[in-house]
């Protein structure tokens, strides 16, 4: 996709050169040094915007690794499975949509506990945790993807850059709490 940008706005300016050009050729005089030095100065400039335009634009990208930080982590008191209808109508028109999530009961700092809920879809279970152990982590996901850019004269050189991809949700319930759909950590 990229190099279909690349590839539109340099002949793009192409066409800014060559009609550039033309109009240099129509008001002087050919015959004239002045003229010689115009129209060869619109050339230098023209192949100059081409070269620093190209550089912009990455040749290749590379996926290099992926990797996660865990933004949030709570202590896990219970969880549980849930399901909502949500709706729109307007007139005669509308729809329904069942929505499931995971809500669970954290534990605070200062001994009280917080509902929380989240979507089914970016979650992932894992029977992994001892009983006091029990949590949820709010993970983030990034991505670190290597551009390689190239100049006309001075080579190639690469980037790495390191971007956000998506955000997970990982609940560590005790080996055994899953039984029939529900999960039971006490």
């Amino acid at each position: 996709m990229v190099n279909w940008i690349k590839f539109i706005a340099i002949g793009l300016i192409f066409v800014l050169s060559l009609f550039s050009f033309r109009l240099a050729l129509q008001s002087v005089d050919s015959s004239s040094r002045r003229g010689g030095l115009y129209i060869g100065l619109i050339i230098v400039i023209s192949v100059a915007i081409l070269s620093l335009f190209q550089s912009l634009f990455p040749t290749s990208l590379k996926l290099v690794s992926e990797d996660g930080e865990v933004a949030e982590a709570h202590s896990l008191a219970t969880l549980k499975t849930d399901s909502r209808l949500n709706g729109n109508a307007a007139l005669s028109f509308g729809y329904l949509t069942e929505e499931d999530e995971y809500v669970l009961m954290v534990k605070q700092d200062d001994g009280g506990y917080r509902r929380m809920s989240y979507p089914v879809d970016n979650a992932v279970v894992y029977e992994d945790a001892e009983a006091d152990d029990a949590r949820v982590e709010v993970v983030d996901q990034y991505v670190v993807i290597r551009e390689t850019y190239e100049f006309p004269i001075a080579g190639e050189w690469t980037r790495d850059r390191r971007e956000f991809s998506k955000c997970e949700i990982r609940i560590h319930v005790p080996a055994g709490s899953i039984a029939q759909g529900e999960y039971d950590i006490s």
